[in-house]
Formats: C-alpha cells, sequence, structure tokens
C-alpha cells in the first residue's frame, strides 16, 4: 500500500489507542484535530438561563442563544498533507456538527470514513467511492440488556421504590408480570434483534415490523412497516429501535400515540426525532400511555433543567445511557483496529455503510 494518513479527534488519541495503531501500521502519520467552541461565553449564559428561567420563557429566548452557544471550530494539532499517492482514513467523532464534518469532507479526501457511533445520518454525502464503515452491533446486546431492564423497572415500579425511598416512605406497592405481556419492537436490526431475543427468554409475546418477511425464532410474529398500527394497538410495551431515516422521522407522533393502549409504555433507545416530542409531551400528561422511558431526545442534547419533560411523573430520562459502560469505546476502537487491518491487507471492511444510501437518507443536510 502507499503512504498511510489517519486522521482523528485529540479525544482518541491516548497512549493506548496510538500503540495500536502503530503495531498494526508503523508507517501510518497520525494528525490530530481539537473541536473548540467558539463562543463559550454564550455557552454559559445559556446554562445559567436554562435552570432559572421558565420553561416557555426559556424557549422564546433558545431560537436567538442556541445556534452561538454550539457553535464550534475545528483546528488541526499537526496539519494534514494530502497526495495522490497517501490513503486518507478519518475517524468521525460522534459530535462533529454538520457545518464541520462537510468542511472537513469537503477539503480533503478521504478513503474511508469510520463513524465512531452505530448511525451515519450525521455525516454528509461522501463520494461513491469513499468507503464507509460504522460501528454498527458494538452496543446492540448492551443497549439490549439496558432495554429489558427498563421494562423490568416499569414492570415492578422501579422508579416510585426509589423514590419512596428518598421521602423514607414505606407503601407497598403493586408490580406486574413480564411474562406472558406483549412486547412490540419497531426495526429488527442488530439491537431490536437483541431486544426480542432478550424478551422472549423472560417469557413475553413479541411482536416486531420488518422489512423483509424472514421467519425468527424468538419473534412470535412479524408485521410490515405498514401493520405498524396494528401492532401499536396491541403491545404491552413499545421498543423503537428503527434507524433515523426520512422514513423513520416523527414515525410515532399524534395518531400512533392515540392508537396505543392506556397500560402501555414507550421506550425509546433509537433517536430521539423518531418520536413527535410534543405530542409524546401531551399523550404522557394526559395520561393517553401510562408511561414512557426516553433515552435521547431530538435536540440530542442535555435537557435544561427547566424542561417540562422533567415535571412528568410517568417518565424515565436515562440522559443517553444505553449504549455506554465502561468498555464499550474500547470495543468500538477494537472494531476500528480490525479494519484498519483489513484496509491496509485490501480485505472487505467490517459494517460497511452504504454511502448512497446515506446521501439519501442524511437528515442534516
Amino acid at each position: 500500500m502507499t503512504g498511510l494518513q489517519i486522521a482523528l479527534d485529540e479525544r482518541y488519541a491516548t497512549k493506548d489507542n496510538l500503540e495500536k495503531i502503530a503495531h498494526i501500521a508503523p508507517e501510518a502519520r497520525i494528525v490530530m484535530f481539537s473541536i473548540r467552541l467558539r463562543f463559550p461565553f454564550i455557552r454559559k449564559v445559556r446554562g445559567l438561563l436554562r435552570r432559572i428561567l421558565p420553561f416557555s420563557l426559556y424557549n422564546l429566548l433558545s431560537s436567538i442563544l442556541d445556534r452561538p452557544s454550539e457553535a464550534a471550530r475545528m483546528d488541526w494539532i499537526d496539519p494534514p498533507t494530502f497526495s495522490d499517492d497517501m490513503k486518507n482514513i478519518l475517524l468521525f467523532p460522534p459530535d462533529l456538527n454538520n457545518q464541520l464534518a462537510k468542511e472537513l469532507l469537503v477539503n480533503y479526501r478521504f478513503h474511508w470514513v469510520h463513524s465512531i457511533t452505530t448511525g451515519v445520518d450525521h455525516i454528509p454525502a461522501l463520494p461513491k467511492d469513499t468507503l464507509l464503515t460504522s460501528s454498527k452491533g458494538m452496543h446492540s446486546r448492551r443497549i439490549a440488556e439496558f432495554t429489558l431492564g427498563l421494562i423490568f423497572a416499569l414492570a415492578k415500579n422501579i422508579p416510585q421504590h426509589t423514590l419512596q425511598t428518598r421521602k423514607r416512605l414505606w407503601k407497598t406497592l403493586p408490580s406486574e408480570m413480564i411474562q406472558g405481556s406483549r412486547l412490540g419492537i419497531v426495526g429488527l436490526g442488530s439491537i431490536g434483534t437483541e431486544v426480542a431475543r432478550l424478551g422472549k427468554a423472560v417469557g413475553m409475546e413479541v411482536w416486531a415490523t420488518k422489512r423483509t418477511m424472514t421467519n425468527i425464532e424468538f419473534v412470535d410474529r412479524i408485521l410490515t412497516p405498514k401493520e405498524l398500527p396494528h401492532l401499536l394497538r396491541e403491545v404491552d410495551y413499545l421498543v423503537l429501535a428503527v434507524p433515523l431515516t426520512r422514513d423513520t422521522r416523527y414515525l410515532i407522533g399524534k395518531e400512533e400515540l392515540n392508537m396505543m393502549k392506556t397500560t402501555a409504555y414507550l421506550i425509546n433507545i433509537s433517536r430521539g426525532s423518531i418520536v413527535d416530542e410534543n405530542f409524546l409531551y401531551q399523550a404522557l400528561r394526559k395520561g393517553s400511555i401510562r408511561g414512557a422511558c426516553i433515552d435521547v431526545f431530538q435536540n440530542e442534547k442535555p435537557l435544561p433543567k427547566n424542561n417540562r419533560f422533567y415535571k412528568l411523573p410517568n417518565l424515565l430520562i436515562t440522559s443517553y445511557s444505553a449504549y455506554y459502560s465502561g468498555d464499550s469505546l474500547g470495543q468500538v476502537m477494537d472494531l476500528f483496529f480490525e479494519n484498519l487491518r483489513r484496509f491496509i491487507a485490501g480485505d472487505l471492511l467490517l459494517n460497511l455503510a452504504d454511502t448512497v444510501s446515506n446521501a439519501t437518507n442524511n437528515l442534516t443536510q
């Protein structure tokens, strides 16, 4: 292979990672960049207003403050050199905003881009000959276990028990059986499949939507995406595990929430924009559904302390934690290292994503 250059965010340039890269590709040139806020003072002011202003009043100011607060710049610590005889690799970080991502991908010719996250919808359209890989599957079991934990927490009234403990209140609470309840999964990708497997193992009846009607032994009933209304009307726990595309944005809105049982729970461990938040808030406030667990919201940033969702007693917020554990990043990097070996050897990379589909489904363009 000709020369090799690897670009990565300084956060991932740990001693261990650099040593592993050097072991796999000793001749590779490693260049690093940093991402910095342009207006950190405005960010601090926004944080203060989030804490002291009512949600409705802060919302009026958010459109003015959000853009400068999130504005960032990318600085090269080690400026890259690009030439025709060099293969260039980019380890794409999870929080690179769309403008910076476009600048990076337009100004520099990368032959292979690896996304640290499972999804690739946040990556701008790439040339057709650019290899694009993701960390799909790295978090599937971890997220599935987390999801099952949420189901048990809801069925056994754990949030209320926790609240009573904090209040030093002794009160016996009822719980529900998991066995025999109906689990509905929207999307049977790697995460949805693991959720189905674990749900079936604890005695749940598992329904799911899937584009291709293949039989899966631990799924009792598979429906097409067009049959989603039927699934919504019948399940006790609805788990959203689909990627964010044009077809799935606001997949769960007012009509869909109204179709659900009043005793049903919604659990979103995919992307915030799968659910229309305004209608979800209304459904929870009115008791149209029994409750919800939300791991990530539409804005995909920390909710301000004055956000209206915090006041809902039937909502459990898990703060983008479903994927995270002490070894999660290490597993993602191990996949990157394996693909680096394959890239150098000219072998097929793992977790290849379709750059054409990425251009079609990219929702940040």
